[in-house]
């Protein structure tokens, strides 16, 4: 079988013929390709204008698919995508699928879609003739969105509720308002369903914005030591504790990270150099004090949450945990007791009366962080158990009263 050659021009057998048997009509041909070329292009831009307006008379008259299709066929069209208009109906015919129950269904990413159409939109309007037009629109997809998250929420499925918080947050971003809300609850939601990646992002922002700190920073540092970047979420805890040298929870999720990897030494001396250079940060003797509770050493516990209350005297955590120590102390001072024999009556009544002096002193801290947080109820239970053991049967009463048991 003979060759063809590019210009369908049938070569005979033997020599090579010369590519262009005749000049003349072969500049001739190539007169015509550009003709051709652009003839077609005409042809692709006259469909554009009528299925644009079949998109938006659809649209229109509420067949939705209908209009999908048609604004569907405009997409490959660069001069019909290049104009805003393009953009404004598309953006609308797929907000209404999104407020349709049975096409959103059908359609998952359909709100989605929208907005994206709107802001591209909204890119193109350069003289800002849409603006008001869009941006109603787009409030009413941000409407939605967030009804989607909250449904997303409800139901568990964080992944949803996160994608749905994340559009919400950039559609505000889009007019200058920062919805701190909404990229919380993204990077919270991301974190929930292990989209570790987005959750950071969000975490990192909501710090930028200063809202819902100190504690975004402990959380992108617990997400840091799960995939094992211990170095990553030291320095985030580190940098954080710059700006809240106050926040006991940032020290002791620092601290944390050590005793958690059993080096209790890097722990302890971390805390102590501390106390050298800020000894008047509270917060730093009470995390100290938790440490020496890890470490079993009773005596330096008590020593650093008194020092603790010493620089403040109405310091919950540290009353509460100092009271917890003594009540605890109490209980094993009482194991003691039961293990003397009944013939040293004097020594096991010796004995008790050691134990109900921790229990005293017990009521007393838990009593002061009970006038700071009356409504709590972990400090409500600590404190029934420890007038029981004093045989304060009046505020033991009380505070099961107030337990409902």
């Amino acid at each position: 079988m003979n060759e063809i050659s590019p210009f369908g021009k049938e070569l005979g057998k033997g020599a090579a013929q010369p590519l262009f048997l005749n000049p003349i009509n072969s500049m001739t041909s190539m007169r015509k390709i550009p003709f051709l070329c652009f003839a077609v292009f005409i042809s692709c831009a006259a469909l554009a204008q009528p299925n644009l307006t079949s998109a938006f008379n659809a649209n229109k008259s509420g067949d939705y698919e209908e209009a999908v299709s048609y604004i569907e066929k405009v997409a490959s069209d660069p001069k019909a995508t290049a104009k805003e208009k393009y953009w404004r109906y598309r953006g609308n015919i797929y907000l209404n699928i999104a407020k349709d129950p049975a096409l959103s269904a059908k359609y998952p990413d359909a709100l989605a879609t929208a907005v994206d159409s709107y802001l591209k939109g909204m890119a193109l309007d350069t003289h800002g003739d849409y603006k008001n037009e869009v941006s109603v629109s787009l409030a009413d997809a941000q409407s939605i969105v967030l009804s989607h998250a909250e449904k997303s929420y409800n139901s568990k499925d964080f992944c949803s509720a996160a994608k749905s918080f994340d559009l919400a947050a950039l559609i505000s971003d889009k007019f200058s308002i920062i919805d701190s809300a909404a990229i919380f609850n993204a990077a919270y939601c991301f974190d929930k369903c292990g989209n570790i990646e987005g959750a950071l992002k969000g975490y990192k922002r909501c710090g930028e914005i200063g809202y819902n700190v100190p504690d975004v920073f402990r959380y992108s540092s617990e997400l840091y030591t799960k995939m094992g970047k211990k170095e990553e979420a030291l320095k985030v805890l580190s940098e954080a504790r710059a700006k809240y040298p106050k926040d006991s929870d940032l020290l002791r999720s620092e601290v944390n990270i050590y005793l958690n990897e059993n080096q209790y030494d890097k722990a302890e001396t971390l805390l102590k150099s501390l106390t050298e250079t800020d000894a008047k940060n509270e917060a730093i003797w009470f995390v100290l004090g938790v440490t020496y509770e890890k470490l079993g050493k009773k005596a330096e516990e008590e020593e650093a949450y008194k020092k603790a209350l010493l620089i403040k005297p109405d310091y919950y955590d540290a009353l509460f945990n100092l009271g917890a120590m003594y009540f605890n102390e109490g209980l094993d001072k009482e194991k003691g007791c039961a293990d003397i024999p009944a013939r040293e009556k004097a020594q096991y009544e010796e004995c008790v009366s050691k134990s109900k002096i921790y229990f005293s002193n017990a009521s007393a801290h838990l009593e002061k962080a009970y006038k700071l947080k009356p409504e709590d109820r972990e400090i409500i239970s600590a404190l029934k158990d420890a007038y029981y053991k004093n045989e304060n049967m009046e505020g033991y009463a009380k505070m099961k009263a107030l337990l409902g048991s």
